[in-house]
């Protein structure tokens, strides 16, 4: 009986080594799909503010060229890769509504010689998309944190 006893130990040992790796690796994954998350939520803010900024400095402070500079492509890369690690509604919801008033924004900034107070208008619809799509990024991410 003490051979079948030690076979059996060995056996419920192993598999709780086998086990605890497991469920270790699924926890680093999660760890690291919640990092990712938060870094595509960083990045939309901060190329949304940039975007923001870029139009004052034309609008404002007449610079020349700024708009013309911004890397859109890194924005889009950015709200594609947030789409594709969340699913939560909100966070859809608070991103979609950014981009469409980043579109209203540009469109009217592009067409040029615009009155004051429609850019003025979109503008802070703009302003205030950032705003709450960083607070949505507030509640979401430290969620999936929690998850982990």
């Amino acid at each position: 009986m003490d051979v079948w006893g030690t076979l059996l130990a060995t056996v419920v040992g192993a598999a709780i080594a086998l086990l605890g790796q497991h469920l270790m690796k699924r926890a680093e994954d999660r760890a690291r799909l919640s990092e990712l998350l938060m870094e595509q939520c960083s990045l939309v803010a901060a190329s949304a503010a940039d975007f923001e900024n870029r139009i004052f400095e034309e609008w404002i402070l007449g610079l020349a060229d700024r708009v013309d500079g911004f890397d859109l492509s890194a924005h889009r890369l950015a709200s594609v890769r947030l789409q594709i690690l969340s699913r939560d509604r909100a966070l859809f919801s608070a991103l979609e509504e950014l981009n469409e008033a980043g579109k209203a924004l540009g469109g009217c900034w592009r067409r040029g010689d615009v009155d004051d107070d429609e850019v003025t208008r979109r503008y802070s619809r703009h302003h205030i998309a950032i705003a709450e799509f960083i607070a949505v990024s507030g509640d979401v991410v430290p969620r999936r944190l929690a998850l982990t």
